[in-house]
């Protein structure tokens, strides 16, 4: 090893010492050579094992969106599991490195699916104006951008507008937030969408209504395909319905 990059090793080891960086995941100090997601946490993550995306329980309520063709996630959301940890990192800690890491893993490990084949544009789910001021960046577009670097295709991030949360419809029944799910987006723009494949990214589903609202929007687009991903879904037991 050179004096130079012995050098460098030895400034990088005092700045950890002295600024110790932590796992996303579990919050501990990480190893020299992780970043942002400690070992222990990616062998840890609950990964979806039914790659059967044009067919499993999710796609299956939706089977009248003629559309769609599949529905994929990288892992199963429970509160407390590390997909969990690294989500509520993602949106409430403001790690948007983070979010490029999530797009780029699930890219790597989902390759070998037929998940991405075909797909030509990624269009994340957009926050509103506010949301996004407040936030400081969507989490939804820093993994699609992190998938995007893995994929080599573009990311559209006006084709959709956010007219509003979905928060604001936590008063409302399932019922009323499928039948509403139509008003939560605007097509802002389809040019060059015609008779290609699009798929939506976002950072978690759980009841599905935040994404059924933008297939119903990108609908409207001419002969589009589309097909959706997201980060981590909430598991869905054999017997249940979102």
């Amino acid at each position: 090893m050179s004096d130079m990059a012995s050098s460098r090793e030895w400034i990088r080891s005092l700045t950890d010492l002295l600024f110790p960086r932590l796992c996303c995941g579990c919050g501990e100090r990480l190893a020299l050579g992780e970043q942002l997601v400690c070992s222990r946490c990616q062998l840890s993550l609950p990964l979806e094992t039914n790659h059967d995306w044009d067919f499993n329980r999710r796609k299956a309520l939706w089977i009248d969106h003629e559309r769609l063709v599949r529905m994929g996630a990288l892992t199963r959301y429970q509160r407390g599991n590390v997909a969990s940890e690294l989500v509520r990192s993602l949106k409430f800690r403001r790690h948007y490195l983070l979010g490029e890491w999530m797009g780029r893993t699930a890219v790597q490990l989902l390759r070998h699916t037929n998940l991405f084949e075909g797909v030509e544009v990624l269009v994340p789910i957009p926050l509103t104006r506010q949301r996004r001021f407040l936030r400081g960046f969507n989490q939804a577009e820093a993994i699609a951008r992190g998938m995007a670097s893995e994929l080599g295709i573009p990311v559209r991030t006006d084709v959709l507008r956010r007219i509003y949360d979905r928060e604001s419809q936590t008063h409302f029944t399932l019922a009323q937030r499928l039948e509403n799910a139509d008003h939560v987006f605007a097509l802002q723009s389809d040019s060059d969408l015609a008779q290609r494949h699009v798929m939506v990214v976002d950072d978690v589903m759980t009841t599905g209504t935040t994404m059924l609202g933008a297939i119903e929007a990108l609908e409207a687009v001419p002969t589009v395909r589309i097909s959706t991903f997201v980060f981590a879904w909430v598991y869905m037991p054999a017997a249940a319905h979102i």
